[in-house]
């Protein structure tokens, strides 16, 4: 297996509503160009797992299942 080099994220977090979902967005450190939008926690968590390579069968690119479409600012 190759070695990875560490990453680094700017993790933001919100609600569209008080009672819903925490939804998160994750841009890689430097690359603020590129980021990822979750529906909720879960979502975050299975992407950050298989990133580190601990999901059996992740996905190490940003193009996973895990992500909703990425959103214009």
């Amino acid at each position: 297996m190759a070695h990875r080099p560490p990453q680094s994220y700017l993790l933001r977090l919100w609600r569209e509503q008080p009672d819903a979902p925490a939804r998160a967005t994750l841009i890689p450190v430097g690359r603020p160009e590129v980021h990822q939008h979750f529906a909720d926690l879960d979502a975050l968590c299975a992407f950050l797992r298989a990133q580190a390579g601990e999901e059996p069968g992740g996905h190490d690119t940003w193009d996973t299942p895990y992500c909703t479409p990425s959103e214009s600012n």
